[in-house]
């Protein structure tokens, strides 16, 4: 399988077959539809959470069959970085955190120190000083290890969900990934266990450390941080914080501890049943294992929950057995039968797009879970996940973009009053200034970046109004309102004219927008111009031409688009080396959405799509689309699957309609 090569000195296009293209992609696509109808590619982040996988496994006495060791072990091999050792994405500099916690995991599956391995990362840990300055959640995941002592660990004090639910630092006020986080993380905390010291313990405090591990000044390393590893380094509040909640612990009072340490266990327990004992991610579904495990090895929601944790694994001999960052069936889904219906008119797929709408009708919220609100929950009735009915934490673009694919489905596949509910969700997820949040609504003004204790993160404490949600909302608010005219008439008029002032008002005035969850600008425009023209928004509007200009601009010699990751961190435009497929069939999709007159461009564009398709109707891999808390890369597998068949569909609808508008 090849791609076709392209000179991007002097592009020369030969002329273009689109259809030829567009059928060849749409056969792939269609090879990957599952049984059931459904589309889920992998997203794929780092070995970060094999590892801890492993961790989890030997902190609960887990005993992992031998196949499944060189599984985990496979995929620290194929996920090192040419430096031979591991970041927090595939295009990351190596970090101290990943390398460090594979470096154990791998030791504790029985690799020895000096394999090719792992002599990479040993050197490198030992030349960075040890594992001192590794940041705060490798500080915890190693104490649990009786690789750091809990000292040295900034506190996460339990205590803290006592605190009164009205203030606006309660941990009911976090975003809802960060809050159960550090609901697992305050538990193993108030517990302060760390496994026995064994001899293969004992090798490893003397790998990971420069000197006698008892001669560490473990009070004085809590506050060492690796600098190339903090994007969000504590401020003045959060570092007093730490030295107060230090003192507070090391005088608690133990009956409270146990209180509030029993109360955690309930709410931990909940959110293991709303969500079919799988977590809302991997992250705090391991810590959640741990917890259950530290309260009793035999516990019954324990050995459900490690059950239904084979959910988040994907193995193969390639790569080895690894743990997604999410699973994605709907969000995919929803994705695909929009990019089918495009494709409709050209090529037939009418069975594919119903069994694709058959599965998505399956995966709607159909009840309102008991106790929601006594656990910090919106009430789901009616939302769509990003993974399947399963996951139990329904998301507003997610609903949003299943409702679009679902608003043409037969009576008989999903009653009307199903996607009411599925507006009803999405007016639940409304701002007071008008966007959408993600999970929830923004529930305080701040977005408490200055108490943030995930030093390698952003962004990531509280709900915020996002142009990505707010877009897909409008555009299934508009198109359910013209579908039912008479259904919440006035109700639906008022939030979308809010919702698209929000939108309007975040465009930046060189005519683009931020993204928040895919690289970056291109993305982030992309939604801006959709949510704006759902809203009705004319296309001569001066916010979508000055939005089709900027697309234009930046526009690389190849006819492809191409935007470096790095500009997440910067806040501002960065030109990749290379054009980006993916990225090209976002470009595209606004511009002919938005019936841009720049035809040369467009065709430019789709030349590039076509000249990178590969032999089988794919598109090659490259760089992570995707990417959350402005750091951590991921890599939507179907992402250049389908954003370029939905593209190459629009091109071709348009360019017939040139065709035929042209006057002999």
């Amino acid at each position: 399988m090849t791609a076709h090569s392209i000179d991007v000195t002097h592009p020369t296009f030969e002329p273009l077959d689109s259809i030829k293209v567009l059928q060849l992609g749409i056969q792939a696509l269609l090879r990957q539809q599952a049984e059931e109808g459904s589309w889920e590619g992998e997203v794929v982040w780092c070995p970060l959470l094999a590892a801890q996988y492993a961790l989890m496994s030997y902190i609960t006495q887990v005993s992992l069959p031998n196949q499944r060791q060189e599984a985990l072990l496979q995929q620290f091999q194929s996920t090192r970085l040419p430096s031979g050792l591991w970041g927090l994405h595939e295009k990351s500099s190596p970090y101290v955190f990943v390398t460090s916690l594979v470096y154990v995991a791998a030791r504790l599956l029985g690799v020895p120190p000096n394999n090719q391995l792992l002599q990479p990362a040993g050197e490198f840990i030992r030349s960075q000083g040890g594992v001192i300055s590794i940041p705060t959640w490798g500080k915890f995941w190693l104490a649990m290890l009786n690789l750091y002592d809990w000292c040295g660990v900034n506190p996460t004090l339990p205590e803290v969900w006592l605190l009164p639910k009205q203030l606006p630092i309660h941990p009911s006020k976090y975003y809802c990934h960060t809050r159960l986080i550090y609901l697992g993380m305050a538990y193993v905390y108030g517990r302060k266990f760390q496994v026995p010291l064994t001899p293969i313990i004992q090798e490893l405090r003397s790998e990971l450390y420069l000197q006698e591990y008892n001669k560490v000044n473990f009070a004085v390393a809590r506050t060492i941080l690796r600098s190339q590893e903090v994007y969000s380094p504590p401020g003045f509040i959060l570092k007093a914080f730490y030295s107060l909640a230090t003192v507070y612990d090391r005088w608690h009072f133990p009956n409270l501890r146990e209180r509030v340490l029993s109360q955690m266990l309930d709410q931990i327990r909940w959110e293991l049943q709303a969500t079919h004992y799988t977590s809302i991610s991997p992250v705090s579904g391991l810590l959640n294992l741990i917890a259950l495990w530290l309260h009793d090895p035999n516990d019954v929601d324990r050995h459900q929950a490690l059950k239904s944790f084979e959910g988040w694994i994907w193995e193969d001999q390639q790569q080895g057995l690894r743990i997604t960052g999410a699973r994605s069936s709907t969000w995919d889904t929803s994705f695909v039968v929009q990019a089918l219906q495009a494709a409709s008119p050209h090529v037939d797929v009418a069975s594919h797009i119903e069994k694709g709408r058959k599965f998505l009708a399956s995966q709607q919220i159909r009840k309102t879970f008991p106790n929601f609100a006594e656990n910090d929950r919106i009430d789901p009735k009616g939302g769509f996940c990003f993974a399947g009915v399963w996951h139990g934490w329904p998301v507003s673009d997610c609903t949003a973009e299943a409702l679009l694919a679902l608003l043409e489905t037969p009576e008989e596949m999903i009653p009307e009053s199903n996607l009411e509910d599925a507006v009803h969700f999405l007016l639940r997820c409304q701002n007071e200034d008008g966007g959408f949040g993600s999970y929830e609504p923004q529930k305080i003004p701040s977005t408490l970046e200055w108490i943030n204790p995930a030093e390698m993160f952003a962004n990531s404490m509280t709900e915020r109004s996002y142009i990505e949600c707010t877009a897909s909302c409008l555009a299934a608010l508009a198109q359910f309102r013209c579908h039912y005219p008479n259904k919440l008439e006035n109700q639906l008029k008022a939030v979308i004219e809010r919702a698209q002032l929000w939108l309007r008002g975040q465009q930046r005035l060189d005519g683009s927008w931020p993204g928040f969850w895919g690289v970056n600008f291109i993305y982030g425009t992309m939604f801006g111009m959709q949510g704006l023209l759902a809203a009705g928004t004319p296309t001569y509007d001066p916010a979508i031409r000055r939005a089709c200009n900027w697309l234009i601009d930046k526009q690389k010699p190849d006819g492809g688009w191409g935007e470096h990751f790095q500009g997440c961190l910067t806040k501002q435009y960065v030109e990749h080396h290379e054009s980006q497929v993916i990225q090209t069939a976002w470009a595209l999709k606004a511009l002919l959405e938005a019936k841009s007159s720049a035809w040369a461009a467009i065709e430019a564009g789709v030349q590039f799509l076509a000249q990178m398709q590969l032999d089988n109707g794919q598109w090659l891999h490259q760089d992570p689309a995707g990417v959350f808390f402005s750091t951590a890369l991921l890599d939507y597998t179907l992402y250049r699957s389908y954003f370029p068949i939905w593209a190459l569909s629009l091109y071709e609808s348009r360019r017939q309609e040139r065709i035929t508008t042209v006057v002999p």
